[in-house]
């Protein structure tokens, strides 16, 4: 009884292996925030490069002289602007860019873009995640005076 016992109180004293331990309980969380922190930031370039290419094709759309032609020429460069992103957007999927003018005398250019294919999405789901739509629509002016 009393080997069982300076046992018993020789392991409660020993810290030999506290750190092992330790680092079992918080490593979990840690990694969780880390993976976090790089899912977050490739949705958030994501979102940047959707909002900057809506902002592009409007810029673009200014140069035309009709209606048609500002229509083009804001799908055209809103297309490359997605492209040029490429596989921070996932990839797989096509934008779609709508162009129209507005009754109030604006040009509107809306840029949407789905995400479900993105591999962001598929190894995302540990944490919880925005819409996988990324939307984003600029309104220019047509111009005059």
């Amino acid at each position: 009884m009393r080997i069982a016992a300076e046992t018993a109180r020789g392991l409660l004293k020993c810290e030999k292996g506290i750190a092992a331990l330790e680092f079992v309980f918080i490593a979990p969380a840690l990694l969780m925030l880390v993976f976090s922190v790089i899912i977050y930031s490739l949705y958030f370039t994501a979102m940047v490069g959707v909002r900057q290419a809506a902002a592009e094709g409007a810029r673009a759309a200014v140069a035309g002289l009709s209606t048609s032609e500002r229509v083009s020429l804001a799908q055209a460069r809103a297309q490359s602007v997605i492209t040029t992103y490429g596989s921070l957007l996932g990839g797989a999927a096509r934008p779609q860019i709508t162009a129209a003018p507005d009754t109030t005398g604006t040009f509107r250019v809306e840029v949407s873009y789905d995400m479900s294919a993105s591999p962001l999405m598929r190894y995302g789901n540990i944490i919880p995640l925005p819409s996988k739509t990324v939307k984003a629509s600029v309104t220019v002016t047509n111009g005059g005076y």
